[in-house]
């Protein structure tokens, strides 16, 4: 039998790869259209990995949903962000399937989840159905595919938990039908100077090289790029995947880095848990992200990097390189079928540093954030506080200040930079100028890195603002007495009070945004009575669609807004059906 299964893996690279703990023929796929990927399990997002995979509907919406096997709805969560309307299945394999960006919930599980809805008198739900109090079968239909919550398009979101752990799991190791005779694409090859006093090749902190395939490998594209290297060193790789129906580039499953024939590096994506899931930014080249956009995947750790997903790692990744020797490495990229794509390239290994004879006079630097420890920095301006293990290594903190300008109520507080990349939220106070006119509507607010200011939020602590933030970069404290703009989108807006008849109408729509602190609470009324107004905050959008609550009729429509610093925007409209 040892034999014959060898012989499989050798004929079969897929095999070792599909011979998972998990069940092959247990879920069925849970849309009838052919699946194709916009985004796979694994893959490569802002400050998290991508917990399921995206099946593409071609941007058509209200495609039928379908339980993949089944059991009873164990939750029932209405969002306008994140996975919007979502869906989550409770199986008595031990699993766990979780349904996102829904348009509509159907059948008894729609009228169940609307009716809590009224019994709240809130859109936003997080629900919890007893077990078997909404049993389902495997195959039958639940709602219908939409574009709500985070979406950046119509699909459906499709993801695979262990009911106990909550961890997230690969659907693609559970034997879905999905095409996939593709190997994985190798695009840039990154050399790192790892460790003090380490060299490659000039004084910059990395270099890339473009790859190219060259028969059945991927290679140095130019001949020319030689790698010179000095000390520890460390590897990264951009690359991406492909399904057999093609559609976008989509992430790797698994990533080995051999030398010399050696493995030193290995790691696969089966398993995520959602706890971990933002140590993304030190599984890739955080900075060269925030600079570039492009993800290069590291084959080495950084000291706080608690992500279960390795196989092998020796010495943290790091090889040392001073012998003046030729050193061959090899890439092995795979995916969740077996397709495997392999990089091949030397690096020369030089005896001393050869930037070591140029005189250098260093400036020690005073404040450094402990990765393994609290840290608090308290200034005249400001008070900066962390907790431990809020980043990834041991990090030099540098700030500046400026005055308080424009709309600016004070002082704009730079802490490191945007490519510098924080783990847990930290706390950050800003004292405001004595001179200060106060009481106001005040909200702390970061500046983008494209232009543009974000609402970070706060509380005044007596002096000034103080809020948890997620992020380095530029802070400061605005004042926010503008109240949210509530707009009718299908209906005349400039008759004021006059009765308005919505006879011929199928639904109220209203346009709502607010100019900083951002909405916080939105409230419709009709005859005095809570009726369900659906948010899609991607296009601004309040909804109601008439339904058995209004009658025929006339009616009083109330529709109260508010911002997050309480603001507020009251607009009346007495309506007949």
């Amino acid at each position: 039998m040892k034999k014959l299964l060898i012989f499989i893996c050798a004929v079969f690279p897929g095999f070792t790869l599909r011979a998972q703990p998990y069940p092959q023929d247990y879920f069925q796929s849970p849309m009838d259209i052919t699946l194709k990927l916009a985004g796979n399990f694994g893959e490569l997002r802002p400050n998290h990995f991508h917990a399921g995979i995206d099946i593409t509907t071609s941007g058509v919406e209200n495609l039928p949903v379908r339980a993949a096997a089944e059991g009873y709805v164990s939750r029932i969560k209405i969002a306008p962000w994140g996975y919007g309307k979502a869906i989550y299945i409770t199986h008595p394999n031990g699993y766990t399937t979780v349904y996102g960006h829904l348009n509509s919930l159907t059948g008894a599980i729609g009228e169940w989840a609307e009716k809590q809805q009224y019994l709240a008198e809130s859109f936003e739900v997080d629900l919890y159905p007893k077990p078997g109090e909404l049993p389902v079968t495997k195959g039958q239909q639940i709602a219908l595919s939409g574009n709500t919550g985070g979406s950046g398009g119509p699909h459906l979101h499709f993801e695979i938990r262990d009911t106990k752990t909550e961890d997230a799991l690969n659907p693609l190791l559970f034997g879905l039908p999905v095409k996939d005779n593709v190997a994985p694409v190798a695009v840039t090859l990154a050399v790192y100077a790892a460790g003090e006093g380490s060299y490659v090749n000039t004084r910059g902190r990395m270099k890339k090289i473009a790859l190219v395939k060259s028969g059945s490998k991927y290679v140095i594209q130019n001949a020319a790029d030689s790698i010179l290297a000095f000390g520890d060193i460390g590897f990264g790789i951009e690359c991406y995947d492909k399904e057999s129906i093609e559609h976008g580039k989509n992430g790797v499953y698994g990533i080995a880095l051999l030398s010399g024939g050696k493995l030193i590096y290995k790691h696969h994506l089966g398993r995520i848990p959602f706890d971990k899931s933002r140590y993304v930014n030190c599984f890739v080249d955080y900075e060269e992200h925030e600079r570039t956009g492009k993800y290069f995947q590291l084959s080495y750790l950084a000291p706080n990097n608690e992500l279960p997903v390795y196989d092998t790692v020796v010495n943290n990744g790091f090889i040392t390189h001073n012998d003046g020797k030729f050193h061959w490495y090899t890439y092995e990229l795979t995916d969740a079928f077996g397709n495997k794509a392999t990089v091949e390239f030397k690096v020369k290994a030089l005896m001393k540093n050869p930037e070591i004879m140029i005189s250098q006079n260093y400036v020690p630097f005073i404040q450094v954030m402990m990765w393994s420890a609290e840290n608090k920095f308290e200034e005249q301006e400001f008070t900066f506080e962390t907790p431990a293990k809020s980043v990834y290594r041991n990090t030099v903190f540098t700030w500046t200040s400026s005055k308080a300008t424009g709309n600016r109520v004070s002082p704009t507080i730079t802490l490191n930079d945007t490519y510098t990349s924080m783990h847990k939220a930290c706390t950050l106070s800003i004292n405001m100028p004595s001179d200060t006119k106060l009481p106001g509507r005040l909200v702390m607010c970061r500046e983008k890195t494209k232009g543009g200011v974000s609402a970070v939020g706060g509380t005044w602590n007596g002096k000034g603002m103080t809020a948890e933030i997620s992020d380095f970069g530029k802070y400061f404290v605005m004042r926010d007495t503008t109240a949210p703009t509530v707009r009718p989108m299908n209906f005349d807006a400039t008759k004021g009070k006059t009765d308005t008849n919505f006879t011929a109408m199928k639904s109220i729509q209203f346009r709502i945004d607010d100019n900083l602190a951002g909405i916080e609470t939105f409230r419709g009324t009709i005859d005095g009575k809570w009726v369900l107004f659906e948010y899609e905050p991607k296009k601004d959008r309040l909804q109601y669609t008439f339904d058995e609550h209004v009658g025929k009729g006339n009616h009083e429509l109330v529709m109260l807004v508010t911002d997050a610093v309480g603001n507020e925007t009251r607009f009346v409209r007495k309506f007949s059906r």
